[in-house]
């Protein structure tokens, strides 16, 4: 007997993101958790609820947030820049026709 594989791309979905700054941290900070500060260096961080944000624990300046839906989730810069790319027209027509929708205009 041969197993036959068949190759299979996974469907994309779409999310808003914000990267966490010095500037906006205060704001997203009850989103997700509660704002503290390092006590070595005064770094401002999010403490995370994990309730709201299962994935991790701590998020600071330069980390993303994603939100789609009501769903939450944070990401290191690595971990986002790998996954995540910022969507254009060609990547929403794309997403669309993988999502089995008819693309705008035909």
């Amino acid at each position: 007997m041969s197993i036959n594989y068949n190759t299979f791309v996974r469907k994309p979905f779409k999310v808003e993101a914000v990267e966490i700054t010095e500037e906006n941290i205060a704001e997203i900070a009850p989103l997700i958790g509660e704002l503290r500060e390092r006590e070595d260096d005064k770094t401002k961080f999010i403490y995370v609820d994990r309730r709201l944000v299962p994935n991790i624990w701590r998020v600071y300046p330069g980390f993303f947030m994603t939100k789609m839906g009501d769903n939450i989730r944070c990401y290191s810069r690595r971990v986002f820049l790998e996954q995540f790319v910022l969507t254009d027209d060609s990547i929403d027509q794309w997403c669309t026709y993988i999502d089995g929708l008819t693309p705008q205009g035909e």
